[in-house]
């Protein structure tokens, strides 16, 4: 399973949704990608971030998400 997490440099929501991921243990499990190295991602992900991206599954969840709704994202 690869996970991604989309966000930005300077972003509190980012902040915490990291933060969220260190508490829950997915610290490790996920790939950054700052959105503003590539246009294309900040066309499509610049008012949603941060996001999360199961890119098995295809499945993406957008801030605010908690805990166990990233738990369901990586087991399915």
């Amino acid at each position: 399973m690869k996970l991604k997490f989309y966000t930005r440099p300077d972003c509190s929501l980012c902040d915490k949704a990291e933060a969220l991921l260190a508490e829950g243990g997915f610290g490790k499990t996920y790939e950054k990608v700052d959105i503003e190295t590539d246009l294309e991602l900040l066309d499509r992900y610049g008012e949603k971030i941060p996001v999360l991206h199961n890119t098995d599954t295809g499945e993406k969840l957008s801030w605010p998400f908690t805990a166990s709704q990233v738990r369901e994202l990586v087991e399915d």
